[in-house]
C-alpha cells in the first residue's frame, strides 16, 4: 500500500486541479456533509451514473480515496503503477491465488483511508437505481466500518457545459445495526443491502433539487440495452397474447 504522505500530497494537487476545471464547467453542489466523520474510514457507497463519478465522490470527501478497480487495468506498468499511487487496488488477482479483496479493502480501511464502491456494478445512466450487490454490506460486516450512501444526481442524462449535477450524502449505514458479524452469509445481509439501495435511490430518485430533463442517453452500457430489447420482448409477447385472447 503507498506511503499515505506521497498519496495525500498528489490527492491535494489533483483535489485543486479537478475542482477548479470541473466547478467551472458544470454547476455542481454538494449537500449532508454533515454526515461524513473524520474519525474513521468510510465505505462511500454511490449510485454510477458516468465515468465522472469518482471523482464527484472525492468532491464529497476530499481526503485519499481507495478504489477496486478491474484486474486487467494493472496490466500495463506505468498506468498501473498510477493508480496504485492514487489508491487503486485489484478485484482479482490471478497471480496471486491467496489474493482476498475484501481482506486488501479492509486493510485500508482499517488506516482510515475512505473506500469508494458502486454497488450496482455498472453503470446506469438513464438516471435509475439498480438493485445492488452485497460486497458493501460484506464488506460492512467484516471491517465494521459505516457505510454512507451517496445519491449522484443529474440534471440530464448526457453531461454537457453547465450541468446542474447533486451530489447528496446520506446518514452512515452501521452492519451491527442488523446483527451482522463477519461470519455472516450473504442471505444475512440481504435487510441492510435492501435498505442501503433504497435510501440511494430514494436520494437520487425522489425529491431532485432541479428540474430533471428526462433524455435518452447517448451512450447506453450494454446491460440497459439487454433490459431494454427484454422489455420490447415482453411486451411483445403480451400483445400476441392479448390477440390470442380477443380470436378466442
Amino acid at each position: 500500500m503507498p506511503n499515505y504522505h506521497i498519496v495525500a500530497f498528489f490527492y491535494r494537487i489533483a483535489y485543486l486541479l479537478t475542482r477548479l476545471a470541473c466547478f467551472l464547467y458544470y454547476d455542481i453542489r454538494i449537500e449532508g456533509r454533515e454526515n461524513l466523520s473524520e474519525k474513521t474510514g468510510l465505505i462511500l457507497a454511490a449510485n454510477h451514473r458516468s465515468y465522472l463519478d469518482p471523482v464527484l465522490v472525492y468532491f464529497a470527501c476530499p481526503k485519499p480515496m481507495n478504489y477496486i478497480a478491474k484486474e486487467n487495468l494493472f496490466k500495463n506498468p506505468i498506468f498501473g503503477s498510477f493508480i496504485r499511487l492514487m489508491g487503486a487496488f485489484p478485484a482479482s488477482d490471478t497471480r496471486n491465488p491467496e489474493y482476498d479483496m475484501i481482506a486488501e479493502a479492509s486493510r485500508r480501511l482499517e488506516h482510515r483511508r475512505n473506500l469508494t464502491i458502486f454497488p450496482e456494478g455498472t453503470r446506469h445512466t438513464d438516471g435509475k437505481v439498480g438493485r445492488g450487490k452485497n460486497g458493501v454490506c460484506l464488506l460492512a460486516a467484516r471491517s465494521g466500518k459505516p457505510v454512507v450512501p451517496i445519491g449522484l444526481i443529474f440534471n440530464s442524462n448526457n453531461l454537457h457545459f453547465r450541468s446542474k449535477i447533486c451530489i447528496r450524502i446520506g446518514k452512515p449505514i452501521y452492519a451491527s445495526d442488523y446483527g451482522l458479524t463477519p461470519e455472516s452469509s450473504s442471505h444475512d445481509i440481504h435487510t441492510m443491502k435492501k435498505d442501503m439501495m433504497d435510501t440511494i435511490r430514494t436520494m437520487v430518485e425522489e425529491n431532485p433539487p432541479f428540474p430533471i430533463k428526462h433524455d435518452k442517453p447517448r451512450k447506453r452500457t450494454t446491460i440497459e440495452i439487454a433490459e431494454e430489447q427484454h422489455r420490447a420482448e415482453r411486451m411483445k409477447q403480451q400483445a400476441k397474447a392479448a390477440e390470442q385472447t380477443e380470436e378466442l
